[in-house]
């Protein structure tokens, strides 16, 4: 559902008043397509997300202007002269032209202009200045106001630079893009939609000796079917010992002459797959063993997998720090791989020592949606944690009503971690080794779905995909 007039000027608003600016103009420019080198060919096109979050616009070009002194927002689109339209369809027109852009800016005279968006200078750390974007005086009241909770300390006073402000301002629409407005979730909504449909061909029609890649034809094409304009990313379809590769893709080992393997009875097949829709992603994970009954460590391993995300998500409620549901989960595996004897020891101790993190590398999951990992392009005021359970975490966040996230558990045999000898020694006491040299080869188990935090019972978007342990 594209969001009404009166939805985008709430987003604003909301945004102007977390910026607090007086008398500056403010840019956001939807982007450019990036060119292939050497080729009249672009990529595929898709705008920054913030200026999709505040127009609902994804042409080229677009450009949403701030006057602070008026309080008033301008929208500027692209206009295809003659030439241009004997080869490309022209962009649907919204606001001004493109090219009155200038003009409007010379109304203004000499105003400070700060440029976000696409193309942006964005510094690499700038924590003094997403601090404050993040203590400010909050954009809206009571049960609305996000609960990313800082402290009740006075901010450090942070310089008013051109680098500074785009990290502020920036980190200001990020604040508010944390949490879902109806419109956001219908997309979302539709995306799952589209993503069951392909997984649903997967469970009735993958099986061994089909390859990878037929695979993963098949299920996109029930994406596109289902509406969905694109994929929310380069979809995953690893079987065997691929599932060990966290982000194994089609063409991952040579873009001119991919290989791809052929599934056999017995294998595990791990898809991390999602459809888009309106510009919102969907990202969702299953693994199955492929035409044959589990082996009893298949077995095991998955109903760990899928009970840690189950107890997970039940977590997934108001106020509860994301941390904390990540450690959670690193404890219900840590037991289950004491349990199967490839650790020893207590699990609470194994997930601080880092051992449990050999087995799990990842974060438990990410925000989501108009990026797939949203909300990450802003440098938040946390510094990145040298813990081997943590380091993988994004900003801390406490959870809070209409956030979206994904839960996703795995557990994985990872030769380039498993076979190190560094690591070897340094968990000697902790790791059963020869029962990890059993299991080389294995793959991954990963299961995935993307859960809205509600005031009540945690929703999960994505529950219509089955969880099948066998197909084929």
């Amino acid at each position: 559902m594209k969001p009404t007039d009166e939805a985008l000027a709430e987003r604003r608003a909301r945004v102007a008043k977390r910026w607090e600016l007086t008398d500056e103009v403010v840019l956001l420019r939807a982007g450019e397509p990036a060119s292939w080198s050497g080729t009249d060919q672009h990529f595929a096109f898709l705008p920054h997300p913030d200026v999709a979050y505040l127009t609902a616009v994804g042409s080229p070009g677009t450009t949403l202007a701030f006057d602070a002194a008026a309080g008033e927002w301008e929208l500027f689109g692209p206009r295809f002269s003659p030439e241009r339209l004997v080869w490309e369809q022209p962009p649907t027109p919204v606001g001004r032209p493109l090219d009155e852009l200038g003009d409007w800016l010379a109304e203004r005279g000499d105003r400070s202009v700060i440029e976000l968006g696409a193309g942006a200078e964005m510094p690499e750390t700038l924590p003094a200045a997403a601090a404050k974007a993040e203590s400010d005086t909050p954009a809206t009241d009571g049960d609305d106001q996000p609960s990313s909770a800082p402290d009740d300390s006075t901010p450090e006073q942070v310089d008013a630079s051109p680098a500074t402000m785009v990290v502020r301002l920036g980190a200001a629409i990020a604040l508010e893009r944390i949490t879902k407005d109806p419109a956001e979730l219908d997309d979302i909504r539709c995306a799952a939609a589209a993503s069951a449909s392909g997984f649903d061909w997967v469970y009735a029609n993958a099986a061994a000796g089909m390859t990878e890649r037929e695979i993963q034809v098949g299920m996109e094409a029930q994406f596109f079917a289902a509406g969905a304009p694109r994929v929310a990313y380069d979809s995953i379809v690893a079987s065997g010992s691929h599932g060990a590769y966290l982000h194994y893709v089609y063409a991952g080992d040579d873009p001119l002459r991919p290989a791809t393997r052929t599934v056999e009875a017995g294998d595990l097949l791990l898809i991390d797959a999602g459809a888009q829709f309106g510009g919102y992603a969907s990202d969702v994970t299953r693994t199955m063993v492929v035409g044959a009954d589990p082996t009893d460590e298949q077995e095991f391993l998955w109903k760990l997998v899928l009970s840690a995300q189950q107890q997970t998500i039940d977590m997934c409620r108001p106020g509860i720090v994301w941390r904390e549901v990540h450690l959670a989960s690193a404890r219900i595996l840590g037991a289950g791989l004491v349990e199967m004897g490839v650790l020893r020891g207590d699990p609470a101790e194994l997930v601080t020592q880092g051992a449990v993190a050999l087995f799990f590398p990842h974060g438990l999951g990410h925000l989501l949606g108009l990026s797939v990992h949203d909300i990450t392009s802003v440098p938040y005021s946390r510094t990145p944690s040298d813990d081997p359970v943590l380091s993988r975490l994004g900003p801390e966040r406490v959870l809070a009503a209409d956030m979206v996230t994904t839960v996703e558990p795995g557990v994985y045999f990872i030769d380039a971690l498993l076979c190190d000898p560094a690591r070897r020694e340094k968990f000697a006491d902790s790791v059963v080794w020869d029962r990890v040299d059993e299991l080389r080869g294995f793959g991954g188990i990963r299961i995935e779905d993307d859960v809205l935090v509600t005031d009540a019972e945690p929703e999960v978007l994505t529950a219509a995909i089955a969880k099948p342990i066998r197909i084929g």
